[in-house]
Protein backbone atom coordinates (compact mmCIF):
# COMPACT_ATOMS: atom_id res chain seq x y z
CA UNK A 1 0.00 0.00 0.00
CA UNK A 2 1.27 3.75 -0.58
CA UNK A 3 0.21 6.66 0.63
CA UNK A 4 -0.61 8.79 -2.14
CA UNK A 5 -3.34 10.37 -3.29
CA UNK A 6 -4.66 11.24 -6.85
CA UNK A 7 -7.47 13.66 -8.27
CA UNK A 8 -8.86 12.32 -11.11
CA UNK A 9 -11.24 15.05 -13.30
CA UNK A 10 -13.26 12.86 -15.46
CA UNK A 11 -15.62 14.42 -18.63
CA UNK A 12 -18.22 11.54 -18.03
CA UNK A 13 -19.42 9.63 -14.65
CA UNK A 14 -17.12 6.10 -15.90
CA UNK A 15 -19.94 3.92 -14.52
CA UNK A 16 -21.65 1.73 -15.84
CA UNK A 17 -18.50 1.58 -18.32
CA UNK A 18 -20.26 0.46 -21.72
CA UNK A 19 -18.21 2.54 -24.07
CA UNK A 20 -14.79 3.35 -24.64
CA UNK A 21 -13.55 6.07 -22.56
CA UNK A 22 -15.53 4.90 -19.83
CA UNK A 23 -13.94 1.57 -20.01
CA UNK A 24 -10.44 3.08 -20.00
CA UNK A 25 -11.15 5.17 -16.87
CA UNK A 26 -12.75 3.00 -15.06
CA UNK A 27 -10.57 -0.06 -15.33
CA UNK A 28 -7.85 2.53 -15.08
CA UNK A 29 -9.17 3.44 -11.27
CA UNK A 30 -10.17 0.18 -10.44
CA UNK A 31 -6.01 -0.65 -11.14
CA UNK A 32 -5.28 2.56 -9.17
CA UNK A 33 -7.30 1.26 -6.15
CA UNK A 34 -5.77 -1.67 -5.94
CA UNK A 35 -2.58 -0.76 -5.93
CA UNK A 36 -3.06 1.69 -2.98
CA UNK A 37 -3.67 5.30 -4.53
CA UNK A 38 -6.29 7.03 -3.13
CA UNK A 39 -8.56 8.60 -5.49
CA UNK A 40 -10.66 11.51 -5.56
CA UNK A 41 -12.89 11.91 -7.71
CA UNK A 42 -14.82 14.51 -10.16
CA UNK A 43 -17.51 13.52 -12.73
CA UNK A 44 -19.02 15.53 -15.09
CA UNK A 45 -22.52 14.82 -16.10
CA UNK A 46 -26.00 15.24 -17.61
CA UNK A 47 -29.28 15.01 -17.24
CA UNK A 48 -29.76 13.35 -14.00
CA UNK A 49 -27.81 12.42 -11.39
CA UNK A 50 -27.23 8.68 -10.99
CA UNK A 51 -25.10 7.27 -8.05
CA UNK A 52 -23.21 3.68 -8.21
CA UNK A 53 -21.95 2.34 -5.60
CA UNK A 54 -19.35 0.07 -7.34
CA UNK A 55 -17.84 3.51 -8.47
CA UNK A 56 -17.80 4.93 -5.22
CA UNK A 57 -15.88 2.14 -3.29
CA UNK A 58 -13.11 2.81 -5.02
CA UNK A 59 -12.73 6.06 -4.35
CA UNK A 60 -12.20 8.75 -1.02
CA UNK A 61 -15.21 10.80 -2.14
CA UNK A 62 -16.51 11.14 -5.84
CA UNK A 63 -18.12 14.95 -6.54
CA UNK A 64 -20.47 15.47 -9.46
CA UNK A 65 -20.75 18.56 -11.20
CA UNK A 66 -23.65 19.03 -13.23
CA UNK A 67 -22.79 20.11 -17.66
CA UNK A 68 -24.09 24.05 -18.66
CA UNK A 69 -25.39 22.98 -21.89
CA UNK A 70 -26.76 25.96 -22.66
CA UNK A 71 -27.09 27.74 -26.20
CA UNK A 72 -24.95 30.74 -24.63
CA UNK A 73 -21.99 28.51 -24.15
CA UNK A 74 -21.78 27.75 -27.56
CA UNK A 75 -21.07 31.53 -28.37
CA UNK A 76 -17.68 31.34 -25.70
CA UNK A 77 -14.15 31.98 -27.70
CA UNK A 78 -13.43 28.24 -26.06
CA UNK A 79 -14.72 25.22 -27.25
CA UNK A 80 -18.40 24.32 -26.34
CA UNK A 81 -17.35 20.73 -25.05
CA UNK A 82 -14.75 22.86 -22.63
CA UNK A 83 -17.20 25.56 -21.43
CA UNK A 84 -20.10 23.29 -20.74
CA UNK A 85 -18.23 21.88 -17.56
CA UNK A 86 -18.12 24.36 -15.11
CA UNK A 87 -14.84 24.81 -13.49
CA UNK A 88 -15.72 27.00 -10.19
CA UNK A 89 -17.20 24.27 -7.69
CA UNK A 90 -14.41 21.86 -8.82
CA UNK A 91 -11.28 24.67 -8.47
CA UNK A 92 -12.91 24.55 -5.06
CA UNK A 93 -12.22 21.13 -3.98
CA UNK A 94 -8.94 20.82 -5.78
CA UNK A 95 -8.19 23.54 -3.62
CA UNK A 96 -8.54 21.85 -0.42
CA UNK A 97 -4.96 20.01 -0.69
CA UNK A 98 -1.86 19.87 -2.90
CA UNK A 99 -2.06 16.69 -4.75
CA UNK A 100 -1.59 15.53 -8.05
CA UNK A 101 -4.32 16.13 -10.55
CA UNK A 102 -4.87 13.76 -13.91
CA UNK A 103 -7.22 15.34 -16.58
CA UNK A 104 -9.43 12.87 -18.16
CA UNK A 105 -9.50 14.12 -21.85
CA UNK A 106 -8.69 17.79 -23.35
CA UNK A 107 -12.24 18.68 -22.79
CA UNK A 108 -11.32 18.52 -19.03
CA UNK A 109 -8.82 20.79 -19.37
CA UNK A 110 -10.25 24.22 -18.89
CA UNK A 111 -8.70 24.29 -15.44
CA UNK A 112 -4.97 23.43 -16.19
CA UNK A 113 -3.21 27.10 -16.74
CA UNK A 114 -5.24 28.29 -13.48
CA UNK A 115 -3.40 30.91 -12.15
CA UNK A 116 -3.74 28.97 -8.31
CA UNK A 117 -3.41 25.58 -9.61
CA UNK A 118 0.14 27.03 -10.97
CA UNK A 119 2.51 24.78 -8.48
CA UNK A 120 0.25 21.70 -8.63
CA UNK A 121 1.80 18.42 -10.34
CA UNK A 122 -0.90 18.30 -13.30
CA UNK A 123 -1.65 15.52 -15.99
CA UNK A 124 -3.74 14.79 -18.99
CA UNK A 125 -4.70 11.36 -20.01
CA UNK A 126 -5.41 11.75 -23.60
CA UNK A 127 -8.18 10.26 -25.17
CA UNK A 128 -7.55 11.09 -28.86
CA UNK A 129 -6.41 14.24 -30.74
CA UNK A 130 -9.81 15.66 -29.66
CA UNK A 131 -9.65 18.33 -32.96
CA UNK A 132 -9.34 15.43 -35.41
CA UNK A 133 -11.78 13.20 -33.67
CA UNK A 134 -14.62 16.45 -33.53
CA UNK A 135 -13.54 16.88 -37.43
CA UNK A 136 -14.02 13.59 -37.89
CA UNK A 137 -17.09 13.46 -36.31
CA UNK A 138 -18.39 16.90 -38.66
CA UNK A 139 -17.90 14.78 -41.66
CA UNK A 140 -19.72 11.75 -40.74
CA UNK A 141 -22.75 13.64 -38.61
CA UNK A 142 -26.49 14.24 -40.45
CA UNK A 143 -27.69 17.55 -40.78
CA UNK A 144 -26.49 20.66 -40.62
CA UNK A 145 -27.08 21.43 -37.11
CA UNK A 146 -24.66 18.86 -35.95
CA UNK A 147 -22.26 19.55 -38.62
CA UNK A 148 -21.38 22.91 -37.66
CA UNK A 149 -21.49 22.28 -34.02
CA UNK A 150 -18.91 19.55 -34.52
CA UNK A 151 -16.71 21.68 -37.24
CA UNK A 152 -16.69 25.07 -34.85
CA UNK A 153 -15.54 22.60 -31.89
CA UNK A 154 -12.98 20.84 -33.92
CA UNK A 155 -11.21 24.53 -34.84
CA UNK A 156 -11.30 26.36 -31.15
CA UNK A 157 -10.01 22.38 -29.62
CA UNK A 158 -7.40 22.66 -31.98
CA UNK A 159 -6.30 26.37 -30.64
CA UNK A 160 -7.06 25.05 -27.09
CA UNK A 161 -5.02 22.38 -27.28
CA UNK A 162 -2.12 24.52 -26.19
CA UNK A 163 -3.03 24.36 -22.88
CA UNK A 164 -1.34 21.48 -22.43
CA UNK A 165 1.81 23.46 -22.38
CA UNK A 166 0.67 23.73 -18.57
CA UNK A 167 0.59 20.12 -17.71
CA UNK A 168 3.71 18.11 -16.27
CA UNK A 169 2.79 15.36 -18.23
CA UNK A 170 0.77 13.76 -20.63
CA UNK A 171 0.31 10.13 -21.12
CA UNK A 172 -1.36 9.33 -25.00
CA UNK A 173 -3.65 6.14 -25.38
CA UNK A 174 -2.18 5.77 -28.90
CA UNK A 175 1.22 5.53 -30.32
CA UNK A 176 0.39 7.88 -32.87
CA UNK A 177 -0.72 10.65 -30.18
CA UNK A 178 2.22 9.83 -28.37
CA UNK A 179 3.87 11.33 -31.67
CA UNK A 180 1.71 13.84 -32.37
CA UNK A 181 2.29 15.66 -28.74
CA UNK A 182 5.89 14.90 -28.58
CA UNK A 183 6.25 16.89 -32.21
CA UNK A 184 4.15 19.42 -30.98
CA UNK A 185 5.04 20.44 -27.77
CA UNK A 186 8.66 18.53 -27.00
CA UNK A 187 8.82 20.50 -23.60
CA UNK A 188 6.12 18.69 -21.66
CA UNK A 189 6.66 14.73 -21.01
CA UNK A 190 4.54 12.36 -23.06
CA UNK A 191 4.41 8.76 -22.79
CA UNK A 192 2.50 6.20 -24.18
CA UNK A 193 0.14 4.34 -21.42
CA UNK A 194 -2.25 1.73 -23.46
CA UNK A 195 -5.68 1.69 -22.53
CA UNK A 196 -7.06 -0.10 -19.25
CA UNK A 197 -9.61 -2.50 -19.81
CA UNK A 198 -11.82 -5.26 -18.77
CA UNK A 199 -10.50 -8.45 -19.63
CA UNK A 200 -7.72 -10.57 -17.74
CA UNK A 201 -7.47 -13.71 -19.27
CA UNK A 202 -7.97 -14.72 -22.98
CA UNK A 203 -11.12 -16.80 -23.82
CA UNK A 204 -10.96 -17.47 -27.29
CA UNK A 205 -14.11 -20.30 -28.56
CA UNK A 206 -13.54 -23.29 -29.50
CA UNK A 207 -15.23 -24.60 -32.99
CA UNK A 208 -16.91 -22.44 -35.34
CA UNK A 209 -19.40 -19.23 -34.92
CA UNK A 210 -22.15 -19.19 -36.88
CA UNK A 211 -22.68 -15.42 -37.54
CA UNK A 212 -20.41 -12.39 -38.44
CA UNK A 213 -20.61 -9.41 -35.87
CA UNK A 214 -20.24 -5.75 -35.55
CA UNK A 215 -21.01 -3.72 -32.38
CA UNK A 216 -20.58 -0.70 -31.29
CA UNK A 217 -22.56 2.69 -30.16
CA UNK A 218 -25.05 3.05 -32.84
CA UNK A 219 -26.19 6.24 -31.77
CA UNK A 220 -22.58 7.75 -32.31
CA UNK A 221 -22.60 8.50 -36.08
CA UNK A 222 -19.37 7.15 -36.50
CA UNK A 223 -20.47 3.58 -35.97
CA UNK A 224 -24.04 3.60 -37.61
CA UNK A 225 -22.06 4.85 -40.55
CA UNK A 226 -19.96 1.66 -40.20
CA UNK A 227 -22.78 -0.23 -39.75
CA UNK A 228 -24.14 1.20 -43.10
CA UNK A 229 -21.50 0.50 -44.56
CA UNK A 230 -21.14 -3.58 -43.47
CA UNK A 231 -25.06 -3.95 -44.71
CA UNK A 232 -24.57 -2.00 -47.86
CA UNK A 233 -21.38 -2.73 -49.23
CA UNK A 234 -20.12 -6.67 -47.43
CA UNK A 235 -23.36 -8.29 -46.72
CA UNK A 236 -24.56 -7.67 -49.65
CA UNK A 237 -21.78 -9.32 -51.29
CA UNK A 238 -22.20 -12.39 -49.00
CA UNK A 239 -25.84 -13.21 -49.38
CA UNK A 240 -25.51 -16.75 -47.85
CA UNK A 241 -23.41 -15.63 -44.64
CA UNK A 242 -25.58 -14.27 -41.54
CA UNK A 243 -24.86 -11.08 -39.87
CA UNK A 244 -25.54 -9.55 -36.75
CA UNK A 245 -25.36 -5.89 -35.99
CA UNK A 246 -25.55 -5.14 -32.01
CA UNK A 247 -24.83 -2.31 -30.03
CA UNK A 248 -26.49 1.09 -28.12
CA UNK A 249 -29.91 2.08 -30.66
CA UNK A 250 -32.11 4.93 -30.11
CA UNK A 251 -32.24 6.83 -32.99
CA UNK A 252 -33.70 4.10 -35.89
CA UNK A 253 -31.38 5.49 -38.12
CA UNK A 254 -30.81 2.10 -39.43
CA UNK A 255 -34.17 0.61 -39.94
CA UNK A 256 -35.38 1.61 -43.22
CA UNK A 257 -32.08 -0.15 -44.91
CA UNK A 258 -32.65 -3.22 -42.48
CA UNK A 259 -35.88 -3.87 -43.58
CA UNK A 260 -34.19 -4.18 -47.13
CA UNK A 261 -31.85 -7.02 -46.20
CA UNK A 262 -32.65 -10.63 -45.35
CA UNK A 263 -29.20 -11.54 -43.66
CA UNK A 264 -28.65 -8.91 -41.42
CA UNK A 265 -30.29 -9.02 -37.78
CA UNK A 266 -30.25 -6.36 -35.28
CA UNK A 267 -29.91 -6.37 -31.48
CA UNK A 268 -30.39 -3.38 -29.79
CA UNK A 269 -29.40 -2.61 -26.56
CA UNK A 270 -27.88 -5.12 -25.18
CA UNK A 271 -27.11 -6.28 -21.98
CA UNK A 272 -23.39 -7.44 -20.86
CA UNK A 273 -24.36 -11.15 -20.80
CA UNK A 274 -25.70 -11.23 -24.24
CA UNK A 275 -23.11 -9.27 -26.05
CA UNK A 276 -21.12 -11.57 -24.26
CA UNK A 277 -23.16 -14.55 -25.63
CA UNK A 278 -22.76 -12.32 -29.16
CA UNK A 279 -19.08 -12.25 -29.16
CA UNK A 280 -18.62 -15.64 -28.12
CA UNK A 281 -21.08 -17.49 -30.67
CA UNK A 282 -19.79 -15.01 -33.63
CA UNK A 283 -17.55 -16.57 -36.07
CA UNK A 284 -15.78 -13.74 -37.12
CA UNK A 285 -15.77 -9.94 -35.47
CA UNK A 286 -15.75 -7.66 -37.54
CA UNK A 287 -14.84 -3.92 -37.24
CA UNK A 288 -14.36 -1.22 -39.60
CA UNK A 289 -13.53 2.37 -38.93
CA UNK A 290 -13.10 5.55 -40.88
CA UNK A 291 -11.33 7.35 -38.43
CA UNK A 292 -7.93 6.16 -37.17
CA UNK A 293 -8.04 7.27 -33.49
CA UNK A 294 -6.03 4.55 -31.64
CA UNK A 295 -7.03 1.26 -30.17
CA UNK A 296 -10.59 0.59 -29.88
CA UNK A 297 -11.68 -0.86 -26.94
CA UNK A 298 -14.24 -3.08 -28.65
CA UNK A 299 -11.51 -4.31 -30.43
CA UNK A 300 -9.44 -5.28 -27.65
CA UNK A 301 -12.63 -7.00 -26.42
CA UNK A 302 -13.15 -9.52 -29.28
CA UNK A 303 -9.59 -10.02 -29.50
CA UNK A 304 -9.95 -11.69 -25.97
CA UNK A 305 -13.05 -13.15 -26.30
CA UNK A 306 -13.73 -13.77 -29.76
CA UNK A 307 -12.78 -15.79 -32.63
CA UNK A 308 -11.25 -14.08 -35.88
CA UNK A 309 -11.44 -10.66 -36.13
CA UNK A 310 -11.47 -8.98 -39.24
CA UNK A 311 -10.33 -4.97 -39.39
CA UNK A 312 -9.51 -2.55 -42.04
CA UNK A 313 -6.44 -0.64 -41.58
CA UNK A 314 -7.80 2.42 -39.72
CA UNK A 315 -8.96 0.18 -37.24
CA UNK A 316 -5.66 -1.06 -35.82
CA UNK A 317 -3.33 1.92 -36.83
CA UNK A 318 -1.93 3.17 -33.58
CA UNK A 319 -2.19 -0.46 -31.89
CA UNK A 320 0.10 -2.98 -31.06
CA UNK A 321 -2.48 -5.37 -32.41
CA UNK A 322 -2.53 -5.72 -36.14
CA UNK A 323 -0.59 -8.99 -36.43
CA UNK A 324 -3.66 -10.74 -34.41
CA UNK A 325 -6.32 -9.43 -37.04
CA UNK A 326 -7.19 -10.15 -40.57
CA UNK A 327 -6.84 -6.83 -42.21
CA UNK A 328 -8.33 -6.05 -45.33
CA UNK A 329 -8.90 -2.10 -47.60
CA UNK A 330 -11.63 -2.36 -50.44
CA UNK A 331 -15.20 -3.75 -49.15
CA UNK A 332 -14.28 -6.63 -51.96
CA UNK A 333 -10.93 -7.59 -49.96
CA UNK A 334 -13.34 -7.17 -47.04
CA UNK A 335 -15.68 -9.55 -48.05
CA UNK A 336 -12.86 -12.23 -49.18
CA UNK A 337 -11.52 -12.17 -45.76
CA UNK A 338 -14.97 -12.71 -44.42
CA UNK A 339 -15.78 -15.52 -46.62
CA UNK A 340 -11.86 -16.87 -46.20
CA UNK A 341 -12.60 -17.32 -41.90
CA UNK A 342 -16.36 -18.11 -42.17
CA UNK A 343 -15.54 -21.80 -42.21
CA UNK A 344 -11.62 -21.78 -40.16
CA UNK A 345 -11.44 -22.53 -36.79
CA UNK A 346 -8.86 -20.30 -34.63
CA UNK A 347 -5.80 -22.97 -34.86
CA UNK A 348 -3.69 -23.26 -31.84
CA UNK A 349 -0.75 -21.62 -32.64
CA UNK A 350 -3.39 -18.17 -33.03
CA UNK A 351 -4.27 -18.41 -29.80
CA UNK A 352 -1.26 -19.27 -28.21
CA UNK A 353 0.02 -15.86 -30.56
CA UNK A 354 -2.74 -13.30 -29.51
CA UNK A 355 -2.02 -14.43 -25.76
CA UNK A 356 1.27 -13.67 -25.58
CA UNK A 357 0.79 -10.05 -27.64
CA UNK A 358 -2.11 -8.79 -25.40
CA UNK A 359 -0.05 -9.91 -22.29
CA UNK A 360 2.45 -8.09 -23.23
CA UNK A 361 0.97 -5.33 -24.76
CA UNK A 362 -1.91 -4.60 -22.39
CA UNK A 363 -1.68 -5.62 -18.64
CA UNK A 364 -3.53 -3.33 -16.53
CA UNK A 365 -1.21 -3.95 -13.29
CA UNK A 366 1.92 -3.31 -15.54
CA UNK A 367 0.57 -0.19 -17.59
CA UNK A 368 -0.69 1.46 -13.56
CA UNK A 369 2.62 0.90 -12.11
CA UNK A 370 4.22 3.03 -15.12
CA UNK A 371 1.88 5.39 -15.05
CA UNK A 372 1.84 5.82 -10.55
CA UNK A 373 5.92 6.05 -11.48
CA UNK A 374 5.35 8.91 -13.49
CA UNK A 375 2.33 10.33 -10.86
CA UNK A 376 4.34 10.23 -8.33
CA UNK A 377 8.01 10.67 -9.20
Amino acid sequence: MTNHHLHIVTFDIPFPPTYGGAIDVFYRIQELARQGIDITLHCYYKGDLKRYPDLEKLCRKVYYYPRTTTFSRMLHFRPYAVVSRPVEPLLTNLLQDNDPILFEGLVTCALMNHPQLKNRKKYLRECNIEHEYFHALAKAAHGWGNKLYYWSDAMRLRQFEKIVLHADGIFAIAHQDEQHFQQRYPSVPTTFISAFHPNVITNIPDGLGSYILYHGNLDVSENYNAARIIIREIASRLPDVQFVIAGRYHNHVLDPLLATTDNVRLVPNPDDGTMAKLIHDAQINLLITEQATGLKLKLLNVLYQGRHVVANDKMVEGTDVASLCHIAGSYDEIAQQCREWMTVSVSEKERQTRTNVLNTYYDNAKWCKVLISRLFQ
